[in-house]
């Protein structure tokens, strides 16, 4: 994925461009929330306190969407000025909502990006919906799962997705980081 930074992230990068990558610290959630996993708070304990707080500021939030990208590894990660803060995927680098129905359906990223070029529908090891398009691998919000439209193909084993004009068959993805190349818990490399 090709990604521009703010200019403030560029010149930060340019300035420090040996700051550490920072991993462990932040997660996205299946419906796309961000977390800060609160490792430096005294008493910390993994078990307990792994799933992380919620960022809930609406510049923050917006801060983190403009500068998330991938790498070639297929790790995910917040361009935070000079330093990268790899991100922890609950299911997928993207969560989808689904405005609309019918022809005129869209699919927006948690981020606010429109998520197109659909080639792959697939039902994940949860039974969640998860699409591969340009961007990347996304997982449908699940209280949006029930606006898309699946047809019965003739096959009761396979459905098909409608998207539009696309018509894509569902199947079965049981190791989604492999099939769609995403790495859910990274790790200094």
């Amino acid at each position: 994925m090709s990604q521009q930074f703010d200019p403030l992230v560029i010149r930060a990068m340019a300035r420090w461009p040996d700051v550490p990558a920072v991993f462990g610290w932040l997660r996205l959630d299946p419906r796309g929330n961000w977390l800060l996993i609160d490792r430096g708070q005294p008493g910390f304990n993994e078990q307990a306190h792994g799933a992380g707080s919620p960022i809930t500021n609406p510049a923050i939030i917006d801060f983190i969407g403009r500068n998330y990208a991938d790498d070639s590894q297929g790790r995910w990660f917040w361009q935070n000025g000079p330093q990268r803060v790899f991100v922890r995927l609950d299911r997928a680098p993207w969560v989808i909502r689904v405005i609309g129905n019918g022809p005129g359906v869209r699919l927006v990223t948690h981020t606010g990006l429109a998520f197109k070029g659909v080639r792959r529908a697939a039902f994940g090891p949860a039974g969640e919906i998860l699409l591969n398009a340009d961007q990347g691998c996304g997982v449908v919000h699940d209280l949006d799962a029930c606006c898309l439209q699946l047809d019965d193909a003739g096959d009761s084993e396979t459905p098909v997705l409608v998207l539009g004009a696309a018509r894509l068959p569902v199947q079965r993805c049981t190791d989604p980081e492999r099939e769609f190349g995403f790495v859910t818990q990274p790790a200094f490399a």
